[in-house]
């Protein structure tokens, strides 16, 4: 039997939430959100702190099928927890009841925009992932749903505006968990640059800036879906089939800058839940998207090439697990001190790192990590590259042998017999792939060289970094030629 509403009434020991008002929106229907924020929402109405339901919006036309899976099961799906916590064993299951609906946008835009008009729907949650806090130049056509993220939820601000007349008291908290610097401020800057380009009233830009506020957060969990599960196992495990469900590590943390108001409106401390309300999260953010963020980048590529695939299969194998070790402990925690993470803090977070990619309870697909792989190279990878060339005056070569392989990973997808499938900004990867096209005629040197000259693809031209190209294109070779685990062996100097 299909999870839904039919199955949860033969239980009396589940919450009826049913009649809670709709008070989020959430644009973004994928396994973090169901595993993390959803699951938040769930545990805050269980504690009797709050009565609320989320209303769900795929930010994407290829998420019709997910929207569809949500209202097959009438908004219900299950979180298992798995893993270990303060040295014990944690796993347990649960129906997760805090989704109203699901909408798909491209499909009933206005089912959307009436979402608007409700006074007690006043906050948007959103992952879009850091693609998804990109401008995308596009018109405003009326009755139809924007392309973009921002350009979506501009348009559903202006709808609001209107209703309510610019009532400030009707503006929205907007709580953005993209793995953005600043994701709140970046996604304020967005919504204004559409109002400006599509030439809306100027006394709305003004509501937005006044009454409507934006949030910069940082969100921390490993989460996965049941797709990546044995069914033999999901059939045993659970009484109902459900196409949604997610497993989640026991560690979270959400830390959210935001005011006095905005804790006591989001009360989830008071439900005991770990979210944190701090003057600044920088250097919850930093340490944690250098060290776990960073190095999950850094390893997808490698491991693709390798044919491995999960986290827990390349933090297990001998030189791959060394590899990412290395990796943090030799060019990832030297460049946090800088930017004033303690270096003991950095330690021991990377530590708790490396527990958690070897959860065993988590199949933590290497697929899901190259999802907008090349914006993930630009916010993860790029960044940790420029503080130890500037620390050191070198080039990092475990990062650089990581870069290789990511980059090899666009080069190798499209050839026969391949499967690999990408998820990316598509004229991303046609630039990306097109200058791996040169290798042929004018060889490898020049193919590289494009690659890093790739400003719309990096934000910034690489070729200009000293040693950069020569280094990738020695290590491209070096991969070619004795395979991954050769290759990592010998710059490590150990034994595969």
């Amino acid at each position: 039997m299909l999870l839904c509403r039919e199955w949860m009434g033969r239980q009396s020991n589940l919450p009826s939430v049913e009649n809670y008002p709709e008070r989020f929106l959430q644009f973004g229907e994928g396994n973090f959100m169901k595993g993390f924020v959803d699951w938040l929402i769930h545990q805050w109405n269980k504690s009797g702190q709050n009565q609320g339901r989320t209303v769900v919006v795929t930010p994407l036309a290829a998420g019709a099928q997910a929207i569809q899976k949500f209202k097959d099961q009438e908004g219900l799906y299950t979180v298992w927890l798995r893993g270990i916590q303060n040295g014990e064993l944690v796993d347990t299951k649960e129906v997760v009841t805090s989704v109203s609906r699901a909408i798909d946008p491209y499909q009933d835009w206005n089912e959307l925009l009436e979402c608007a008009r409700q006074p007690l729907l006043d906050t948007v949650f959103s992952n879009t992932t850091e693609a998804g806090l990109t401008y995308l130049e596009e018109p405003l056509t009326g009755g139809q749903c924007p392309t973009s993220f921002p350009g979506k939820l501009t348009a559903y601000l202006y709808e609001r505006y209107q209703t309510f007349g610019g009532d400030s008291s009707m503006g929205l908290d907007i709580v953005p968990c993209e793995l953005v610097d600043n994701n709140g401020d970046r996604l304020r800057e967005l919504v204004l640059q559409y109002i400006a380009d599509w030439r809306l009233p100027e006394q709305f830009a003004k509501w937005v800036e006044q009454s409507n506020f934006f949030y910069n957060t940082l969100v921390d969990s490993i989460i996965t879906g049941f797709a990546s599960m044995d069914k033999k196992v999901l059939a045993e495990e659970f009484p109902y089939v459900d196409s949604l469900g997610v497993v989640r590590e026991p560690f979270y943390l959400w830390v959210i800058e935001g005011p006095a108001r905005l804790s006591e409106k989001l009360n989830f401390p008071a439900a005991q839940l770990n979210v944190r309300y701090v003057p600044d999260a920088t250097p919850y953010r930093l340490i944690k998207v250098k060290v776990l963020n960073g190095a999950h980048t850094s390893l997808a590529g490698l491991a693709y090439l390798a044919g491995l695939q999960t986290v827990k299969e390349v933090v297990t194998h001998p030189v791959l697990g060394t590899f990412v070790q290395r990796l943090m402990q030799y060019e990832i925690l030297p460049t946090l001190p800088a930017h004033g993470i303690p270096a003991l803090a950095a330690q021991e977070f990377a530590n708790s790192v490396m527990e958690r990619f070897s959860n065993p309870y988590l199949r933590h697909e290497i697929t899901s990590l190259q999802l907008n792989g090349l914006s993930k190279i630009g916010v993860r990878v790029l960044p940790i590259l420029h503080d130890s060339f500037v620390a050191t005056g070198k080039i990092p070569p475990l990062l650089t042998m990581a870069l290789a392989g990511l980059l090899l990973y666009y080069r190798n997808a499209t050839a026969p017999n391949e499967r690999w499938v990408i998820k990316d900004n598509i004229e991303q990867v046609q630039a990306v792939q097109a200058a791996w096209e040169l290798e042929p005629s004018a060889g490898l040197d020049a193919a590289i060289q494009a690659i890093l000259r790739l400003q719309r693809v990096w934000g910034q031209d690489l070729s200009k970094l000293p040693g950069l190209a020569k280094t990738l294109v020695n290590d491209v070779v070096q991969i070619r030629s004795a395979g991954v685990i050769h290759a990592l062996s010998e710059l490590m100097s150990v034994k595969a």
